[in-house]
């Protein structure tokens, strides 16, 4: 079967495992459309950590979801190689396709236990020895670093085995959308915290002293800020008043519905963002260490991503470790902190107005 394109006349059953942050499911859509496109007759199943699988239901891309427990894709020292989460799905029976959307070899090295006829997934040029994988796209070992846009990674993983054309599919969770309720016209989303319960987001965030700043600003020229996240993500003491909390008080179902409804969302390299582009709220992203190449807007001309105009951007790294040339350490990552409210607000209206 190594080489053989996928049968896509007779394929029937299809999955796809991946460990997703909010915005990785928004990012994973194009991939599901394609799939339907070329393949309509085909059961798609998806498999992704529970946390984030009401995203997908209802979609008309998918037609099951299997929401898996979160700790079932940590690997721990008994179970390195995420033996549950492949356990629970050689449960489901077999498949014509299984799709592994993860980098990692240790992740998918337990594929193999899956009944499919073809294996599909990624490799590294670091690549180990022995892979369960029948069919590979290969990533650079600086992924993190490259210009090529995760979706479309995700992408080539069908246009490989299949040779289809690439219809151009952008993110889309369009039936997560508020049709029925009234839009808040001047309600602006900010979304100070990224990360997730798997990938600390820290260094990737926009200083939080800037945000009651950039919401003055807002409520100045006649917009309402909404802060919006988990609860306790951020202190509203020093919001000004006239800024609205929605922490912690939605399912995020609920607060991509909400999100829908606004005239836009500014926020980091987050979820919030990318589930917005998703839904077609126009969104600002706060990019610093993270490469807009790679997780900014794909295919949504109303998504904006600002970053400073500095040599290190993007550095991708972990810790901000430039020389601070006179800036003063507090204000690490200086990508960032290079981009103030004023500005962010000025450029942000301009992108609402316009979308």
């Amino acid at each position: 079967m190594k080489g053989e394109l996928l049968d896509l006349v007779n394929l029937r059953r299809v999955a796809i495992v991946r460990c997703c942050g909010l915005g990785d499911v928004a990012q994973m859509t194009p991939l599901l459309q394609q799939i339907r496109h070329d393949a309509p007759q085909a059961v798609v199943e998806v498999f992704l950590n529970a946390n984030v699988a009401p995203l997908l239901e209802g979609s008309e891309w998918v037609d099951r979801v299997h929401a898996i427990p979160v700790a079932d894709f940590v690997a721990t020292r008994s179970s390195p190689f995420l033996s549950q989460l492949w356990a629970k799905v050689r449960q489901q029976g077999s498949f014509d396709a299984l799709f592994c959307l993860d980098l990692s070899w240790s992740r998918t090295l337990l594929s193999g236990r899956v009944k499919a006829s073809r294996r599909i997934g990624f490799r590294t040029e670091g690549w180990k020895p022995w892979s369960p994988l029948d069919f590979t796209v290969t990533v650079p070992l600086d992924y993190a670093r490259n210009a090529d846009h995760t979706s479309l990674w995700f992408l080539r993983l069908w246009l490989g085995p299949t040779d289809m054309n690439d219809f151009g599919f952008g993110p889309e969770l369009g039936h997560l959308r508020e049709a029925r309720s009234t839009r808040l016209a001047r309600h602006v989303a900010l979304v100070p915290k990224a990360g997730n319960d798997l990938v600390p987001g820290d260094l990737k965030q926009w200083p939080m002293q800037a945000w009651p700043k950039l919401a003055a600003h807002l409520l100045n020229q006649g917009w309402t800020p909404v802060v919006m996240g988990r609860q306790g993500d951020f202190d509203m003491a020093s919001m000004p008043p006239g800024t609205l909390d929605m922490q912690g008080r939605q399912s995020v179902t609920e607060a991509a519905r909400y999100i829908s409804r606004c005239a836009g969302l500014i926020g980091n390299d987050s979820g919030l963002y990318h589930l917005a582009m998703a839904l077609g709220t126009p969104a600002v992203g706060l990019f610093g260490p993270t490469a807009v190449a790679r997780t900014g807007p794909f295919r949504s001309p109303h998504g904006l991503a600002l970053t400073a105009a500095l040599p290190c951007v993007p550095c991708c790294a972990s810790q901000c470790t430039v020389a601070a040339e006179g800036r003063e350490e507090k204000d690490r990552p200086f990508c960032l902190s290079s981009l103030t409210p004023e500005t962010v607000c000025e450029r942000a209206i301009k992108h609402f107005s316009r979308s």
